[in-house]
This record gives C-alpha cells, sequence and structure tokens, in this order.
C-alpha cells in the first residue's frame, strides 16, 4: 500500500520547444518513491522580435490543458535565454544590495544599457574569489509568475540550464581543473572550474558541426582565458549526443558526462528530457 503526496511538474523553457515532465510522489513502506507521470515536447516558433515570448506562451497554453494540476512546479530555463559572467571579487562591498549594484555594473560593461532590465543572482563563492552572477530579463520573470499563478500552480522556483546541469555533475568536477562545456541547439556554453569553482565562464553560438570543430573551439576559447590554470580535461555535457562519437586526434581529453537520476525514475529515462529528468 502506498499513499500519494502533490506532484511536481519540471518545465524546460527553450526558443523552439517548451518540455512539461510531470512526477508523482508516494510514500511505501521504504520511503518516498518518485515516477514519471508523463512527459512531453510542444514546439514553439522562435520570435526574432522577443526570443522567449512565443515560448511563454507556448507553456500558458499547455498548463490550462494539464488534465490533472501538479501542486508546484520548477522552471529551467535555456542558456539561450541566460547571460554569465564572472564579477571580481570587491573586498570594498559590504552587503549583498551592493554586490547586486556593482554586478549590475559589470553586465553593463559587456551588455550595455539592456542588462538595467535584467534580474541578476550571484553565486556565492569563498571571500577572495570571483563570483559568478546570470541574470535574465526581469519581464520573463515576472511573467513566468504571473502565468502559473493563473495555472494555480505554485512556482517553487527558476535556474538557468547550466546551474542545473552543473549541479547534477558537480561531484565529477569537484576534485578536476576542467572545463565544462554545455551544448544546446545552436548554443555552447564553455565554464572553467577548478576544484569545483567557477573561474570562467563564456556562451557562443555554434553551428551543427560544433562537435567536430570542439577541439578548435576550446583551444580559443583557452586563449582567451587569461586564467593560469593550464588543463586539457572537458567534461561534456550534451546528453542527446551521448552516442555521437568525439573528436580524434586532439590533444583535448574529452570526457562525456551522463547526466544523475533518481533510481526510481532511471527507467523511464529519456535524453530528450535529460535537463528535467534529472533536477
Amino acid at each position: 500500500m502506498s499513499l500519494s503526496f502533490s506532484n511536481e511538474l519540471r518545465v524546460v523553457l527553450c526558443r523552439d520547444q517548451v518540455q512539461l515532465v510531470q512526477v508523482g510522489r508516494h510514500l511505501t513502506p521504504k520511503g518516498i518513491a518518485y515516477r514519471v507521470l508523463e512527459k512531453k515536447s510542444i514546439p514553439c516558433m522562435e520570435n526574432p522580435d522577443s526570443q522567449w515570448s512565443d515560448a511563454v506562451r507556448t507553456l500558458e497554453m499547455a498548463l490550462s490543458e494539464l488534465t490533472e494540476k501538479p501542486s508546484y512546479a520548477q522552471v529551467i530555463l535555456s542558456n539561450h535565454f541566460m547571460r554569465y559572467t564572472m564579477v571580481p571579487w570587491n573586498e570594498s562591498l559590504s552587503n549583498e544590495a551592493e554586490e547586486i549594484v556593482y554586478a549590475k555594473y559589470c553586465f553593463s560593461q559587456l551588455y550595455g544599457i539592456s542588462a538595467d532590465s535584467w534580474d541578476l543572482r550571484i553565486n556565492q563563492d569563498y571571500a577572495g574569489a570571483p563570483q559568478f552572477v546570470s541574470a535574465v530579463d526581469g519581464e520573463l520573470l515576472q511573467l513566468l509568475r504571473t502565468v502559473f499563478a493563473t495555472a494555480k500552480i505554485k512556482l517553487k522556483s527558476v535556474q538557468p540550464h547550466l546551474m542545473t546541469a552543473f549541479n547534477n555533475c558537480h561531484a565529477s568536477l569537484k576534485h578536476h581543473d576542467a572545463w565544462l562545456v554545455l551544448f544546446e541547439q545552436g548554443n555552447l556554453c564553455l565554464g572553467l572550474v577548478q576544484k569545483g569553482h567557477w573561474r570562467s565562464v563564456r556562451t557562443i553560438k555554434v553551428r551543427n558541426d560544433w562537435l567536430a570543430k570542439l577541439p578548435d573551439i576550446l583551444d580559443r576559447e583557452s586563449s582567451l582565458t587569461e586564467l593560469d590554470l593550464p588543463s586539457d580535461e572537458v567534461f561534456l555535457w550534451a546528453p542527446d549526443h551521448w552516442k555521437d562519437p568525439l573528436p580524434k586526434n586532439t590533444h583535448w581529453k574529452i570526457h562525456k558526462l551522463q547526466p544523475t537520476v533518481r533510481p526510481d525514475i532511471a527507467p523511464d529515462y529519456d535524453a530528450r528530457f535529460a535537463i528535467a529528468m534529472c533536477a
């Protein structure tokens, strides 16, 4: 006999699709068990005037059509919607408000006045270390809150694709000085990690031949990074390309990362929904 708990909805918001994975929880004699109730991908048009507006409309319609409403939801935002940078340590800052102002200044130097409307999150590291900062359009966040409130589903968290993947594979990275490379369609995010701590991060646009050109991309990024952290190790997060052969005759040591999922939902694992199923 088992006792059911509230269901959870995991949403991955991308430029070209919205993924929905609904996970049920129930109490068993061995504790709480999870199972995948439903997973689906809904294509959406890419709007050149607003890179996320059509995705949000697609999500809104999908939530209205749910036959059974989950109690809460987690949203993972594509790296296409995110901006990242490393903010140098500044010992003169005394509180979080000052840190946000300083981080916004750093973003404005990179992206101009458009950064003024972005919502920033600082990933606090140890004192003296550069801080990893992510930014997203504040209007997108507000619209997501409105959409879920209208659907009467509690929005529990909103997280970047990069951080979801990083948290999932952190155990593989924490003892290494290495590159973490994360692929999404048309986008490659490259971060340099030292013993599990961020040292640099950048996103670039790529074409379909990105995997064959990955060694050249890494050579270029390594030369652009003004850090004395030489490393030829690369951890590649690209679940859709798990079976694709890696480039040969390269000095880079590339390791494919396999997402870690709970044993009870592992039988339902699907690489297309990897980021949602490992959240």
